[in-house]
């Protein structure tokens, strides 16, 4: 069997081996049974994933996604156990019917449950929640040895930590409890305002974020001189149990499609500048309802969007610098990338809090984080996100995997003091091609 398997950027590889367990109770056979052939294999979920971090280089996958159910939800507790593959907006839809939502959330909602917990997801609400992993309470993970460890705070506390952000590498989660947050309403209220400059966005952040709940920034790639860093920052808050929106919303799900691979990248130097011209420019100062699940995962609405960049695909680029470095460094990797001409129509801004994650390889830290697309034009572009690394590593900053095809075998040594003790708990009989590329496995 011969299986194609992709990143959401487009890298792509082979899958000459892929189980598909329908029980979570099946995945440690699945994984003893590779290891025991001989195979190193890579637990995926839904390939959401930007980069490397999902493609094995044996060929030998562990796919989750059947594994899709929700097992308990506890209302008194406000907890929900579910199994690893279950999507993030399939659980957030049964939860809103009870009141409840995940308390961290990414862009996106169609990754799973384990994948969640991999990559420590964080969302525009980091400077006042923190990331996914402080609400995971406790996880099974499924050893290719043969082990069943039921890890926690308390009970296997290395591989706990070391399996939030962990990548995949420490296992296969098979079910999960997550702590739950409660809330009176689904509509957000979201303000929006166009900043000019990158000091106005600071200095707005520094203003607002501690009063909102959520906080983020579109930012204008391409803009340059004084207007450098020019966007849309906007700020949100779910509304009370005692006010009412002023008309019902729901959740929207995909409003378009793209439907089908476009020859060339529609996204480059030519479209960028008109769209974000017109999105800054018809952009007014408002206040807006929105349903939480529009606001915070816009891309969604649009199924198969990454079919804009072509069949050469995209690579995405995050960093976060530390706060004492963030209004100088930001500025040059802004600057850097507008003189290349290259970016995309979502380039994100935001700061995080200083809220610690549990998770030893956790990527966000006190500081700023900048994210955005590129559009693969070869060679032209794997130079600059080099120079993109370089430049975050100059100041202290670091990489998120997650996001990750082209970094230098030491960027993680550069970036994750914790780097070392999480080595001691990979599984040895699973690696990926990041994990090659960074020298985790070998």
């Amino acid at each position: 069997m011969t299986t194609r398997i992709s990143s959401w950027g487009g890298l792509s590889t082979q899958a000459s081996a892929l189980c598909s367990p329908a029980f979570s109770s099946d995945i440690g056979h699945c994984l003893t049974r590779t290891y025991g052939s001989g195979t190193r294999c890579l637990v995926v979920g839904n390939l959401r994933s930007y980069g490397d971090e999902v493609l094995s280089p044996t060929g030998s996958y562990l796919q989750t996604t059947r594994c899709d159910r929700i097992l308990h939800i506890d209302r008194e507790a406000g907890t929900v156990t579910a199994e690893c593959g279950i999507r993030i907006d399939v659980l957030q839809r049964r939860l809103g019917t009870l009141g409840y939502m995940l308390p961290v959330t990414p862009g996106t909602a169609h990754i799973t449950l384990g994948g969640a917990i991999a990559n420590d997801v964080h969302g525009k609400n980091h400077h006042s929640a923190g990331t996914f992993g402080r609400f995971v309470q406790e996880f099974e993970l499924a050893r290719t040895n043969g082990d069943l460890l039921r890890c926690s705070p308390e009970q296997n506390p290395e591989y706990f930590a070391a399996t939030i952000a962990g990548m995949g590498l420490t296992g296969a989660i098979t079910w999960a409890t997550i702590k739950l947050r409660r809330i009176s309403s689904p509509i957000l209220r979201v303000t929006s305002r166009r900043v000019r400059g990158l000091s106005e966005f600071f200095d707005l952040d520094e203003r607002y974020k501690d009063k909102h709940e959520y906080s983020v920034a579109w930012i204008d790639c391409l803009a340059r001189s004084a207007s450098l860093g020019r966007g849309i920052y906007s700020v949100a808050d779910h509304y009370l149990s005692s006010e009412t929106a002023s008309h019902p919303l729901r959740a929207s799900r995909y409003r378009w499609s793209v439907p089908c691979m476009v020859p060339v990248s529609a996204v480059n130097r030519l479209t960028l500048a008109t769209m974000n011209s017109l999105i800054f420019y018809g952009h007014r100062a408002d206040l807006v309802e929105r349903h939480f699940q529009s606001w915070l995962y816009p891309l969604d609405a649009v199924k198969h969007w990454n079919r804009l960049y072509g069949r050469r695909g995209f690579f995405q680029f995050q960093c976060v610098v530390p706060a004492c470095h963030a209004r100088p460094a930001i500025t040059e990797l802004l600057a850097r990338i507008a003189g290349r001409g290259q970016g995309s129509f979502l380039a994100v801004l935001k700061n995080f809090g200083d809220k610690p994650s549990p998770g030893l390889m956790s990527f966000p830290m006190h500081g700023t984080t900048l994210a955005l697309d590129f559009p693969n034009r070869g060679t032209a572009t794997r130079r600059l996100l080099i120079d993109l690394y370089d430049m975050t590593a100059a100041v202290g900053g670091r990489l998120y995997p997650a996001k990750d095809a082209h970094s230098g075998a030491d960027s993680l040594e550069r970036g994750y003091p914790q780097l070392e003790r999480f080595r001691k708990s990979i599984d040895p009989g699973l690696e990926s091609l990041m994990s090659r590329r960074l020298r985790l496995t070998n």
